[in-house]
């Protein structure tokens, strides 16, 4: 079974951006903020039976008939990104192995964000992102990048963690922030008249 299918695009130097599914969901929203602004587009979606199975409407057009999946791979071909968007748990008792990651990166020519970084940590509430990366690190130039959060309302941490990916990315944030349109839904609508 293929991860993915990459057609015709070549993602040689290319810098991969991989959120983690951890609390308020900080970065799915942040990756939100990269796809809408920097006009992303989506290339492929990526299927592992590691990956809980999930499916709905494009949330960056949602006056569009396509959907989305579970994962997909997003690029801007002008920034040389990639940024897999997860909308989903990961299984960890099925997921890749370090030689599948490694493997995926090197035939796709993708590189990490680079950044140095000592010692152990421990990260409460960062999903994978710690394990991700301590498989990576060893053999991949890679950055873990945290924020701690608390629930409710996170879109102001989403633009702060934009704000840093693209500074330690060593791109300048130009454009004016794009909300996805499916934000518009985040708390739904207003409640009816009728109730009062």
């Amino acid at each position: 079974m293929a991860l993915m299918n990459l057609k015709n695009e070549d993602l040689s130097g290319y810098t991969l951006i991989i959120p983690s599914i951890s609390v308020a969901n900080v970065p799915q929203l942040t990756i939100d903020l990269s796809i809408t602004t920097y006009n992303f587009r989506k290339v492929t979606t990526i299927w592992h039976p590691a990956i809980v199975p999930s499916i709905g409407v494009d949330p960056y057009q949602t006056n569009q008939d396509e959907i989305c999946t579970a994962c997909e791979l997003y690029v801007n071909k002008e920034l040389k990104l990639a940024a897999i968007q997860l909308r989903s748990a990961i299984e960890t008792k099925l997921a890749l192995t370090n030689e599948q990651i490694d493997n995926l990166m090197e035939v796709n020519g993708i590189k990490p964000l680079e950044l140095t970084i000592g010692g152990k940590y421990s990260i409460t509430g960062g999903g994978f992102a710690l394990k991700l990366f301590e498989i990576l690190h060893e053999e991949l130039r890679c950055t873990l990048l945290v924020k701690y959060v608390s629930e409710g309302d996170n879109r102001p941490d989403a633009l702060t963690m934009l704000e840093k990916v693209f500074a330690i990315s060593g791109l300048h944030d130009t454009n004016s922030i794009v909300f996805p349109s499916s934000w518009d839904f985040v708390f739904g609508g207003p409640p009816p008249i009728g109730i009062y």
